[in-house]
């Protein structure tokens, strides 16, 4: 009886090492892949390569987050290692090349000429065959370094912070500038899976971003959304009145210039409150004239108690 016992217990241990081990292999499998549930209601997922676990993605606005969250950083001269990704994104393209206004102001090439170092061939022609449109040459592609990065979302660290996909079929680095743009490599690079594969890998979680409540919380987080060219970010802390003219800004305004302008911001006072308003003022300084120009800037409570910028 014992003996019986005793191989029912080795017997029992071999199946639930064997459910471990396709489980993990399951994770490991789709390693960095967004999958989309086709028994389901579509709902997608990405399965992040540090922990092998899947994270709902929900609207184009959450996966943008999650997919900010669950990033890592890289520097520019690591990131250029990795072979460019191209999808049509429902974007401005100014030169009409094929490459967006936003994917070309990520890379440094010009969105307002096709052909960017003026060899002949355009920037998309030579990004699709890994040239350099730069310049001379192929681009200093390192497969080896690229399969380390497979499934990975990259965050440019000596930049604004623009953010890349990493996908595991082509090694190739897909840009992540905007919700939509996260939700258009979501529809096109994904994966479809069924409930019973999917239910094998682990659900992982992110802490949710705390909501500024204040009229100063919310000041100081657009400054900072501001000085980190986090455009989605930064309009959400307008009135929608405002959002375009907010995007607007963003895109004129260089680094320098949405720096000065996010510490106007948050070098703001409060000068009065009441209920449902708030004015801060600061001033600004104009070295050429020598000369100072008071500003407001007034926040109004919205509907539902959330504090709104309505002027810039």
């Amino acid at each position: 009886m014992k003996k019986v016992i005793f191989y029912c217990l080795i017997l029992l241990s071999f199946l639930l090492t064997g459910s471990l081990i396709a489980q993990i292999s399951i994770g490991e499998k789709l390693i960095g892949r967004i999958l989309l549930q086709v028994e389901s209601q579509g709902e997608a997922w990405y399965v992040n390569p540090s922990d092998l676990k899947r994270y709902y993605l929900g609207r184009p606005a959450d996966a943008f987050e999650i997919m900010q969250k669950l990033s890592t950083g890289i520097s520019n001269a690591d990131l250029n290692k990795i072979p460019i990704g191209l999808i049509v994104y429902n974007d401005a393209d100014n030169d009409n090349d094929g490459l967006s206004n936003r994917l070309e102001i990520a890379l440094g090439t010009n969105p307002g000429k096709n052909d960017t170092d003026d060899d002949g061939y355009s920037d998309k022609l030579e990004i699709e065959n890994n040239y350099n449109p730069f310049g001379d040459g192929l681009m200093l592609i390192d497969k080896n370094f690229a399969n380390q990065q497979i499934g990975k979302i990259l965050l440019q660290t000596e930049k604004s912070g623009e953010a890349w996909y990493v996908d595991p079929l082509d090694l190739k680095r897909y840009y992540l500038g905007r919700p939509a743009d996260a939700f258009e490599i979501m529809r096109k690079l994904s994966l479809g899976i069924t409930n019973n594969n999917l239910y094998n890998i682990v659900i992982g979680s992110i802490e949710p971003t705390p909501q500024p409540q204040s009229p100063s919380q919310v000041l100081s987080a657009a400054a900072n959304a501001i000085r980190t060219n986090n455009k989605d970010e930064a309009t959400s802390y307008f009135i929608p009145e405002m959002k375009k003219a907010m995007e607007h800004t963003m895109d004129f305004l260089g680094a320098e210039n949405r720096l000065i302008l996010g510490n106007i911001l948050s070098g703001s006072t409060l000068s009065s409150q009441t209920e449902n308003i708030a004015i801060f003022e600061n001033e600004v300084y104009f070295s050429m004239g020598g000369y100072k120009i008071p500003v407001k800037f007034y926040l109004q409570k919205q509907k539902n108690d959330e504090w709104l910028l309505t002027n810039l």
